[in-house]
């Protein structure tokens, strides 16, 4: 082993050692312990459910089990591939700042650096292990399997999720647009085949409950089907592993080409990293030689960018309060960058509105209102947030700079959130109009609910930045930390959700019981707006005081 290679085994040793160490100081910290609690009682929690309730539930069948293991994998590649088609800034190998400076001047071949990438996603994937082997444990029967099994699939779905980024990334722009087209294709027909499935298995007139039951059902059998198994013929052998029934010979060989298959990915990966290294080269050189001097991106900008974006600064500073006028600045800088990225966000919340008025096609007028207002709260709790990252949690790299701004940490607020809020209740808004259309519920229905909704919008985006603040963390960041956020940030929505209805409940038994008809339905629709405004506003300062609590120095997560 030549010495390069030993000083990085021995840094990335070294390098491991000190996260562990860092993470193990900084969840004993004052400032984190509250999170660290958190985690240690939700891991205690599911590992407990796994035992207790998940074990008494009716097992999977085991062929079953199979095709939806290796079938999710490739569903969830067409996702990733689509998304990545359509992602116009393609990050080099996802590395970090720190990876950036200690690798990118050392002397190693790139394959090299390539193969370690893939090292850093075991430890995230031993963690998506864990909670898969809890989860499904009580459907096989040899557990040791079912962890080789699901860890193989796991790497080897970030290994060639990997590849299909450095691919897209050496496509030229007519590449690029033929694979948007092939992949949107693809993706609009596994859409359609998810309908379809739903459709035919959910028996007509029924409930919108058992829509949504029989659309796992449905993402299962789209899993399991001919098409989607030949694209997942690299994950079967793990697949078939994880399932064993009977440790045979056949075992041995597919323990064999589970994990055999992980090595060859890499030497994939770096082959296609060189292609697309040797690809946008050859792009940079020809286009110099024609003269062309202008990155691409700058070439495709508008020539009067500055003076559009003067007006538009000007508009926004007559629109907005004069109360607000410290955050124009802000709202201005997230304004450009939603006319930049205008058409994710709008496909972004087009499959949200077409699924909160999909209850409008069950045929079943007595409760469709109220599934469809379901799927906007929903949809505002789980899907805006993720898709409108145009706050603080995109500028964490950017923190000294906000920072430094001449503003009262409710102006910095009002400013980062602003536009995300209000394009949020836009959606929310279009989709109650037209489900009212077709329902036909009633004005107190509508601007009840609309409130509400308008509410848990301020309400999310608020929480969700007060959260951030207080705990923070990079943008791609993966790990112990972040997988267990993930489902203590799920489970609080849940339970956020199923504490909201119960109040609005008993709200609804208070008002009958002392007021008479004509009067309970404009008191309910009052004290219930009046309420999630008040719990909205007070996530707002909230999130305003965890701004001015931020403290660079100690907050900053290391990369």
């Amino acid at each position: 082993m030549s010495s390069p290679h030993k000083h990085l085994i021995w840094l990335t040793l070294r390098r491991s050692l000190f996260r562990l160490q860092r993470a193990a100081n900084r969840m004993r910290s004052p400032r984190r312990i509250v999170a660290s609690a958190i985690a240690v009682i939700f891991l205690c929690a599911y590992v407990l459910n796994g035992f207790l309730i998940l074990a008494a539930r009716r097992t999977a069948d085991p062929e079953s089990l199979r095709l939806w293991l290796s079938g999710g994998m490739v569903l969830y590649l067409i996702y990733h591939a689509v998304r990545c088609v359509w992602t116009d800034k393609q990050v080099d190998m996802e590395y970090t700042a720190a990876e950036n400076l200690w690798l990118g001047g050392a002397p190693l071949k790139r394959s090299t650096v390539a193969a370690y990438k893939v090292n850093t996603v075991f430890f995230s994937a031993l963690l998506k292990t864990f909670f898969l082997v809890v989860a499904l444990a009580p459907d096989v029967r040899h557990a040791g399997l079912l962890a080789t099994g699901v860890f193989a699939a796991l790497v080897l779905l970030e290994t060639v999720r990997m590849i299909w980024q450095r691919f897209v990334s050496g496509l030229s722009r007519r590449h690029l647009v033929g694979a948007r087209i092939a992949l949107s294709a693809i993706a609009l027909a596994t859409i359609i085949q998810f309908f379809g499935q739903l459709v035919a298995i959910t028996p007509a007139g029924s409930l919108p409950g058992v829509y949504v039951l029989n659309s796992f059902r449905a993402i299962g059998q789209i899993a399991s089907c001919d098409a989607v198994q030949w694209l997942a013929i690299g994950w079967r052998p793990a697949a078939l592993l994880a399932t064993t029934v009977d440790i045979t010979t056949h075992t041995a060989v597919q323990m064999l080409a589970s994990v055999m298959l992980v090595p060859f990915a890499i030497l994939a990966l770096v082959r296609v990293d060189g292609w697309a290294r040797r690809s946008t080269l050859a792009r940079e050189q020809a286009r110099l030689r024609a003269g062309d001097f202008h990155s691409p991106a700058s070439s495709r900008a508008n020539p009067t960018g500055t003076r559009c974006d003067e007006t538009l600064a000007d508009r926004i500073e007559a629109i907005l309060p004069r109360r607000m006028g410290e955050s124009v600045a802000l709202v201005w800088r997230q304004a450009l960058s939603i006319r930049r990225y205008y058409g994710t966000i709008l496909f972004s919340f087009l499959v949200p509105t077409l699924l909160c008025l999909s209850p409008l096609l069950t045929g079943r007028v007595g409760n469709q209102w109220a599934f469809v207002v379901a799927g906007i709260a929903l949809s505002t709790m789980l899907l805006a947030p993720p898709a409108l990252r145009l706050d603080f949690r995109r500028d964490l790299k950017r923190m000294l700079l906000l920072r430094s701004l001449p503003l009262r940490p409710i102006h910095a607020v009002l400013g980062q959130l602003t536009l995300p809020i209000l394009i949020t209740v836009g959606f929310q808004w279009t989709t109650l109009g037209i489900a009212a259309a077709v329902a036909g519920p009633g004005w107190p229905q509508i601007i009840g609910w609309g409130g509400m909704l308008s509410a848990l919008a301020v309400f999310t985006f608020a929480t969700e930045n007060a959260l951030f603040l207080a705990y923070p963390h990079h943008e791609n960041a993966q790990g112990f930390g972040m997988v267990v956020r993930a489902n203590v940030m799920f489970l609080g929505k849940a339970t956020l959700i199923a504490a909201a209805v119960g109040a609005l409940l008993v709200w609804v038994s208070i008002c009958k019981s002392i007021f008479s008809d004509p009067l309970s339905v404009p008191v309910y629709v009052f004290g219930a707006v009046a309420g999630t405004w008040l719990m909205a506003v007070s996530a707002i300062l909230v999130t305003a005081w965890c701004w001015n609590r931020f403290d660079i120095s100690a907050d900053l997560p290391p990369e």
